[in-house]
C-alpha cells in the first residue's frame, strides 16, 4: 500500500498537465486548452481546462467523458494515460519515490480504515488577523446600503432572519479584491477575495477560514448581486476565499448545548437549521462531503452521546456517506439519515416544516441514548437528555402536505 497523501504533494499536478500539453498563460489563472486524449471537444478553447484549489485539483469543463474530467493528480493520471487506479498509483509512487507501507495489515480493516487528519494548529496569527479586518469591514458592508441586495438574498432565498446572519457573522464582498499576501502571512501570488456573501469559519473566537459564496450565471445570488460574467462564459466555483485557511467545525462556536449533533453537508444547512431548531439540537459542517475528519473534529464529537448525519443527495454525498459508514464500524452514536429532498434549503423552500423533521430524528436518537441508561438514574446530565427527548417528541408531527 501507498501513503496516497504523500503522492498527491509530491508530484505536481501542473507541471504533469503541461508536459501533457497544457499551456497556462498566467500562474495566477491555471487555465489552458484540455490536454486530454479523449477530449472531444474543441482543442483550440485556452479555458476548457482548469486547475484550482492551490493546483490539487483540475477540471475539463466542455467535453471530457463523465469520470474522467476532473479530480486529482491521480485521476488526471488516470484520464491521461487511460490507465486504472491500481496501474496509477503504482506509475506516480515511482515518479515520487514513494516507497510501499509494507506493514502487515489484512486488507479489510485497512479497507475500511477510515481517514483520519491530524489535529490543525489553526492559522497563524498574523493571518487571522487580517482575516478578522477582512469579516469585519465585510459585515459592515452587508449592514449598509450597498448590501442591500445580498440581504435579500439571505432573506429570500435562503429564509436567513437577521439574527442569524448576524450570528454568523455574515458580510458581503462587493467587488473582486487582491491583497498583498504578506498581509496575511503568505508569500507568492496575491490573495484573491472575490465578490460575494462572506461566510466565516470561527474556531475558539478566532477565524479559521472564509468562504464566498460566488455569484454565478447558473444561481439565485447572480440574479441578486449580478452574475459573475466571464469572457469565455464557462461556470465558475461556488465558493472562493484566501488561501492559509484551515476548515473548523462550521456552528460550534457557542457552548455545546444539545446532547444532540446534527451534522450537515454545508454551511448554508447548519444556519438555517440553528435558526429553527437550536433548541433542539447543536448542528455543523465538516464544510462539504469531501471533508474527513481529523482528530480536533473526533474530540468535539466525542462529546455528543449522539450524532446525525446528513448530506445532500447527490453523489458528492453518496462518498461522504461512505466515509462517514466507515466511522460508524467505531462508534454507535453515529447514524446517518437520508436527506428530504436535495438538501435541508430545498426542503424549507418546498414548504417543508424543517423544525418537525430534525424533531423527529433527535427523538429517536434520543431514545436510543436513553435506552443505554438505567432508568432509574438521575442525575443533572440524563435529566437533561431526557428534557431534550421529551421537547423532540413534543415538536414532532407527521401532517400530510
Amino acid at each position: 500500500m501507498y501513503d496516497l497523501d504523500e503522492i498527491r504533494r509530491k508530484v505536481s499536478l501542473v507541471a504533469m498537465a503541461e508536459e501533457a500539453g497544457a499551456c497556462f498563460q498566467s500562474t495566477h489563472k491555471l487555465k489552458s486548452c484540455c490536454p486530454m486524449p479523449k477530449h472531444a471537444g474543441d482543442r483550440d478553447n485556452p479555458a476548457a481546462f482548469q486547475i484550482y484549489d492551490d493546483g490539487m485539483k483540475w477540471k475539463c469543463f466542455t467535453s471530457c467523458p463523465e469520470g474522467a474530467n476532473g479530480g486529482d493528480v491521480i485521476a488526471f493520471y488516470m484520464a491521461l494515460k487511460e490507465v486504472d487506479f491500481k496501474t496509477a498509483i503504482k506509475d506516480l509512487a515511482e515518479l515520487a519515490e514513494v516507497a510501499p507501507d509494507n506493514r502487515k495489515t489484512p486488507f479489510k480493516l485497512a479497507s475500511r480504515q477510515p481517514t483520519i487528519r491530524p489535529a490543525p494548529t489553526g492559522p497563524t496569527p498574523a493571518w487571522q488577523e487580517r482575516a478578522r479586518q477582512f469579516i469585519s469591514w465585510a459585515r459592515q458592508n452587508l449592514n449598509s446600503g450597498i448590501g442591500q441586495k445580498a440581504r435579500e438574498y439571505l432573506e429570500i432565498e435562503r429564509g436567513l432572519w437577521p439574527e442569524t446572519w448576524q450570528h454568523f457573522g455574515l458580510g458581503y464582498n462587493p467587488s473582486n479584491l487582491y491583497d498583498d499576501p504578506t498581509r496575511w502571512d503568505l508569500v507568492g501570488n496575491k490573495i484573491w477575495l472575490p465578490r460575494g456573501v462572506v461566510i466565516p469559519g470561527m474556531w475558539k473566537g478566532t477565524p479559521w477560514y472564509i468562504k464566498i459564496r460566488r455569484p454565478r450565471l447558473d444561481d439565485a445570488l447572480g440574479e441578486y448581486i449580478g452574475a459573475w460574467v466571464t469572457k469565455d462564459g464557462l461556470p465558475k466555483l461556488k465558493f472562493g476565499g484566501p488561501r492559509g485557511g484551515q476548515l473548523a467545525l462550521f456552528g460550534l462556536e457557542q457552548s455545546y448545548v444539545s446532547p444532540v449533533l446534527l451534522l450537515v453537508e454545508g454551511e448554508w444547512d447548519v444556519m438555517l437549521t440553528w435558526q429553527w431548531c437550536q433548541d433542539l439540537c447543536d448542528v455543523s459542517t465538516l464544510g462539504g462531503a469531501q471533508s474527513h475528519l481529523d482528530m480536533l473534529d473526533l474530540f468535539t464529537l466525542a462529546r455528543y452521546p449522539a450524532v446525525i448525519v446528513l448530506y445532500d443527495d447527490d453523489n458528492a454525498g453518496n462518498r461522504g456517506r461512505e466515509y462517514i459508514a466507515k466511522i460508524q464500524g467505531f462508534t454507535q452514536r453515529v447514524r446517518v439519515v437520508d436527506p428530504p429532498a436535495h438538501d435541508l434549503t430545498d426542503f424549507w423552500k418546498g414548504g417543508g416544516n424543517l423544525r418537525s423533521w430534525v424533531a423527529g430524528h433527535v427523538a429517536e436518537a434520543m431514545d436510543d441514548a436513553l435506552a443505554q441508561i438505567d432508568p432509574r438514574q438521575s442525575n443533572p446530565t440524563v435529566e437533561r437528555w431526557r428534557r431534550v427527548a421529551a421537547l423532540a417528541r413534543q415538536e414532532t408531527c407527521f401532517c400530510l402536505p
